[in-house]
């Protein structure tokens, strides 16, 4: 029989599908290796009402025991409460019978928080208790990754090599996971080939990917072209994707992002980010700063810094902090 939280969760993925996608993906650990990375974790709506479901569990169903004390645990730790989870999974029994799961939740905070040896000991040890799980694997391999960049020189191949056999194992165990594949088109675009990565091996998961999303695994095969400076197979493919798929405006803001990183294209850029931000916003779509601090920098390198200063205004009108539109304001006073 479920438990009263879950009951409760249940109810809300029915009512609220969206919140599903942010349940069903794993969240976005530290990546020892990054190229590109789908939005994991949850959006904000998601996040509050995983934050809604944590109060529930914590203020209204007080006397929680047992399996539901894990539940309110999970709960805190979708919402992004990492330190109420850190309490939460600490408290927990050594005699719960979830104890391969609740390492596995105590080695991703760890790796959250950066302590890669602490990860490392939940979990190996929740690989020890169930063998079968995909997302311990991804987890695992990311805090070796981290392990690896904070390790001496002799110890760092070894921790690399480790993160890789994690990495391949999650996709052997759930090899219809983006996420997953994508830890490891990462690890091989970017990793030396002595410790297992290669350009060859990266090009081949993410044809991989595209079989299981064209948009997704068309635009990683994009930045592995972008990573070295190849314009024209770039565009290409990008053109390729956005007659394929008409009415996708996320690649909109891919062209303008090309346009904008390579120089090329300058006319068919600024058009294509326009399009992007004169478009409703939707779920899941890059950030429109950075869309307008990307039509800034082609407004400059189209020869018109009045329009580009306007772009870079406006993107530190939403974000205060940009420092690269900071940056390319002040060179333009």
């Amino acid at each position: 029989m479920p438990t009263l939280v879950n009951s409760f969760v249940s109810v809300l993925i029915r009512v609220h599908p969206w919140l599903n996608r942010g349940l069903s993906i794993k969240m976005n650990l530290v990546p020892p290796f990054v190229l590109f990375r789908p939005r994991l974790a949850p959006t904000q709506p998601q996040a509050s009402v995983l934050a809604w479901i944590t109060l529930l569990a914590c203020t209204v169903l007080p006397g929680l025991r047992g399996a539901d004390a894990f539940d309110a645990a999970v709960a805190q730790f979708h919402a992004r409460r990492f330190a109420e989870a850190q309490t939460a999974f600490a408290a927990l029994p050594a005699t719960d019978p979830r104890q391969a799961e609740i390492a596995y939740y105590l080695g991703a905070l760890a790796v959250r928080r950066g302590t890669p040896a602490e990860a490392l000991q939940h979990l190996e040890r929740s690989v020890a208790l169930d063998s079968g799980s995909a997302r311990v694997y991804q987890a695992l391999g990311d805090a070796y990754g981290l392990s690896a960049q904070k390790a001496g020189l002799l110890s760092k191949l070894g921790l690399a090599k480790k993160c890789l056999a994690s990495y391949e194992k999650a996709v052997a165990l759930a090899p219809d996971v983006i996420s997953y594949r994508f830890s490891l088109l990462s690890y091989y675009s970017q990793a030396p080939a002595l410790a297992g990565g290669g350009r060859d091996k990266a090009f081949a998961v993410a044809r991989e990917i595209q079989k299981l999303d064209p948009i997704m695994g068309g635009l990683s095969i994009v930045n592995l072209h972008v990573s070295e400076k190849e314009w024209s197979q770039a565009f290409a493919l990008i053109e390729e994707l956005r007659q394929a798929h008409p009415g996708n405006n996320e690649l909109n803001y891919q062209f303008g992002r090309l346009a904008s990183l390579s120089g090329q294209q300058v006319e068919p850029g600024i058009a294509a980010l326009q399009r992007f931000l004169d478009a409703p916003p939707a779920p899941e779509e890059t950030s429109r700063i950075q869309a307008r601090f990307r039509l800034g920098v082609l407004l400059e390198k189209r020869g018109d810094p009045e329009a580009a200063k306007q772009a870079y205004r406006q993107t530190l009108e939403l974000n205060p902090n940009h420092r690269q539109a900071r940056e390319a304001l002040d060179r333009l006073k």
